[in-house]
């Protein structure tokens, strides 16, 4: 059993841009004559009326005269419809069928309309499937013929087109679908002879506008060769047009143009994949070659040849066509070019303003004169052609300069959308409208997403700002945002911050923008990220600079050349799994890297990686060591301005760098016996002294986590490291470049939320002597008021 052709070709005629209009009411209408294959009690000998309706066309083709239509029900008709009678330019014959936006179709071996000799008919919605030896549509001695929105096809291996016009005038062809052999066909894949053309316009056929067509002719550009010999269309005749069509294959031309044509626009077409020739203007004169898009053809783009004149090849958008190893074409298919002149038509031929991508071939073939193929340049300087011709493949370079005074040129294009100006491209075109673009299509520009992520590991979020998208020809009307949790947020306003559920183990996610302007067009695009268990913000003291660790300003490495703690030098230290740890920099938004063979830490990126994850070791002087998984080595800082680096296969003084929370930089000690705040006095050159009644530069001191709930205090004031000097013996200064013993002490926490220090060395508490008059000591073995600091920040 073979497929139903009525499901088969709606759905080819739908796929294929066919707009098949709205249903009328089924109400009785007195004009119109009804045919109905599949209602019971249809019967063909009348009288056609909507509730007696003829169960064949024939019988209602027989009796329709000027004015009438002919309602043709859903359903397969087994007949050849012959039309035998004409309208009027006022009162034409219609043949429609739009019963629930399905077709009726004319299917078998003798399936096919004729219309011969009449004038003023309408064919709307009609198809014609496979018939074996005549044309599923031929049109001989009519005018004021109209199809619309219908589809015809012969079986696979006729020898006849699928519409065949001869000495027709006055007409018009649109919105229809042809092919030789299409899907479900029931004679099979025979892989025989094609007819000479899918669509033929006879040299006698004049005035007719072939509109919206599409044709396909599958398999041949493939090398599947399903169907040998084929052209797409076939003009003869003068004054015809070819106008916004696509069509899709055919071994030989797609369209060509004879000897004999004179006038014809060739214009708004979509040509690609088959052996042959794109457009082939084949001796015709006054040819009109304009915004047409050819791509993946084995031949030339382009060819005009033969005795052809005065033809204008304007506008023109060409993708890799000819053959130069490309998928599908016979290796022995000889080497075309994008735009080819040959013979006397290098005599009046204008090309400009067309765009050629020959990416796939040598630029030095992509044009050709007289015979001989050269670039873009050669071209130029032998036939004084193409000065406004561009050699590329963006698809950009076509917009907003196009040639609109070109023979033909539409202001609409092949879809009947009008040209737009491009408010983010100059406008280099020609003619009344200096912004149309090149091709078929006119590129309307939609917006772009485009977005940053600021991770905030510490709160478990991310701030996504699409401030940096781009409209296109219209305003952005709203941002979308999605994450890999599965919160989607929609606003007006480009930036959004979103909190993850606390994390407890690594993980990595994602999240999504999606622009969509006011005209309903949209792009979407989306980013990894790694947002992962967060173990503390802190900064890196080195040992050898005794300078924070910060990204530098021009360029993404880093330096141990920052004097304090603050937001440039703070980094987010998480949990990247297996012990091992990243390091998120809240300057740059990026992550800390070390990826082989370049050992330069840099900051790239917001997902880890191995290049981004390091092992933390502790060492026994407190101080802590980065080595990179990546390159296997130790981070070191080799002074305050080199760059640093993950080279080190021991750990060195320059690999070793103090940790310090952010929480813990920039703390002030107020005694609670004076309630004076703790200062190095005289910029540390005297010992540590609780007099101070404001807090500035010297007093304050970042302490510095030495594990094992030990620290030290790092002294704003000179950089220097605080000692209880003598192992205790003597007053605190702020004197010393690195820890040793006697710059450790323990942070002891009060019950009344004051702390104390306790020196590592002598196991003594620091004291405020006589109540803040003198400096301070670690001499006490107990905590009372004098031994009592209140932090500050």
């Amino acid at each position: 059993m073979h497929r139903s052709i009525i499901a088969s070709i709606t759905a080819v005629a739908m796929t294929s841009g066919l707009l098949l209009s709205t249903a009328p009411a089924q109400a009785a209408e007195p004009t119109v004559l009804y045919v109905r294959q599949l209602v019971t009690g249809c019967s063909n000998t009348g009288p056609g009326t909507l509730d007696r309706p003829f169960c064949s066309i024939k019988p209602a083709a027989a009796i329709v005269t000027a004015g009438q239509t002919v309602d043709i029900g859903r359903g397969e008709y087994n007949e050849h419809l012959t039309i035998t009678t004409s309208g009027t330019p006022d009162q034409p014959i219609v043949f429609r069928s739009w019963e629930s936006n399905r077709q009726a179709a004319l299917y078998g071996p003798k399936a096919a309309i004729t219309i011969d000799g009449q004038h003023d008919i309408k064919i709307q919605g009609l198809s014609v499937a496979y018939p074996a030896d005549l044309p599923a549509l031929d049109l001989r001695n009519a005018s004021g013929i109209e199809i619309e929105n219908s589809s015809f096809s012969v079986a696979d291996g006729s020898t006849v087109p699928a519409v065949r016009l001869a000495g027709v005038t006055r007409s018009s062809i649109r919105g229809l679908y042809a092919s030789v052999c299409c899907s479900g066909n029931p004679a099979g894949d025979s892989g025989g002879q094609s007819p000479a053309a899918v669509v033929t316009l006879d040299a006698t056929t004049t005035g007719v506008s072939l509109n919206d067509l599409y044709l396909a002719i599958p398999g041949d550009s493939y090398g599947l060769a399903k169907v040998k010999h084929s052209v797409g269309i076939r003009v003869e005749g003068p004054g015809n047009s070819i106008l916004n069509s696509r069509i899709w294959g055919s071994t030989d031309a797609a369209i060509v143009v004879e000897a004999g044509a004179t006038g014809t626009l060739v214009v708004n077409n979509e040509v690609a994949g088959g052996a042959g020739y794109g457009i082939h203007n084949h001796g015709a004169s006054g040819t009109a070659i304009t915004n047409n898009t050819v791509q993946d053809r084995c031949r030339d783009g382009i060819r005009v040849d033969g005795s052809s004149s005065r033809v204008s090849v304007q506008n023109n958008l060409l993708i890799k066509n000819s053959y130069f190893g490309q998928v599908g074409c016979e290796p022995s298919a000889p080497f075309g070019v994008e735009i080819g002149v040959y013979d006397a038509a290098t005599r009046d031929i204008v090309v400009d303003y067309n765009n050629a991508d020959h990416s796939v071939a040598p630029s030095s073939r992509i044009y050709a004169w007289n015979g001989t193929q050269m670039s873009l340049a050669a071209f130029r300087a032998a036939s004084g052609q193409a000065s406004h011709d561009r050699e590329t493949g963006n698809l950009r370079d076509s917009i907003d300069s196009a040639n609109s005074a070109a023979p033909g040129f539409q202001a609409t294009d092949r879809v009947g959308r009008a040209r737009f100006d491009d408010p983010w491209v100059p406008n280099t075109g020609a003619g009344p409208i200096t912004y149309a673009d090149r091709g078929a299509m006119e590129i309307v520009q939609g917006p772009e997403a485009r977005f940053t992520v600021a991770l905030n590991p510490a709160a478990s979020s991310v701030t996504v700002d699409a401030s940096s998208s781009k409209a296109g020809h219209f305003p952005i009307a709203s941002y979308r945002f999605g994450f890999s949790d599965g919160t989607t947020v929609t606003q007006k306003t480009p930036v959004l911050t979103h909190r993850f559920k606390k994390l407890s183990t690594p993980r990595f996610d994602f999240v999504q923008v999606q622009v969509t302007d006011t005209d309903g067009q949209s792009h979407l695009t989306a980013q990894e990220l790694s947002l992962l268990p967060h173990i503390g913000t802190l900064g890196l003291l080195s040992r050898t600079t005794l300078r924070y660790v910060s990204p530098t300003a021009a360029t993404s490495l880093m330096r141990a050349d920052h004097a304090t703690l603050d937001a440039s030098s703070q980094f987010d230290l998480v949990d990247a799994g297996s012990g091992q740890v990243a390091l998120y920099s809240r300057k740059s938004n990026k992550y800390v890297t070390a990826e082989y063979p370049r050992p330069d830490l840099t900051l790239q990126g917001i997902v880890v990686t191995a290049a981004q994850r390091f092992t933390l070791t502790r060492n026994a002087d407190g101080t802590i060591s980065l080595k990179s998984v990546d390159t296997g080595r130790y981070v070191g800082a080799p002074s305050a301005s080199a760059a640093l680096v993950a080279n080190a296969t021991t750990i060195g003084t320059r690999e070793k760098f103090y940790r310090v929370t952010v929480a813990d930089a920039g703390r002030s000690l107020k005694a609670r016996a004076n309630n004076r705040f703790v200062s190095a006095e005289k910029a540390g050159k005297k010992s540590l002294i609780a007099s101070r009644t404001k807090v500035g530069a010297w007093e304050r001191f970042d302490l510095v986590d030495l594990g094992n709930g030990q620290v030290a205090l790092f002294a704003r004031a000179n950089n220097r490291f605080v000692s209880a000097e003598k192992a205790g013996k003597k007053s605190l200064i702020a004197n010393r470049l690195s820890v040793g013993g006697w710059e450790k002490f323990k942070l002891v926490r009060n019950s009344d939320g004051t702390v104390s220090l306790k020196a590592v060395v002598n196991n003594r508490y620091v004291t405020v002597q006589k109540a803040g008059k003198k400096s301070l000591i670690a001499n006490r073995t107990k905590v009372g008021t004098w031994e009592k600091f209140k932090l500050g920040s």
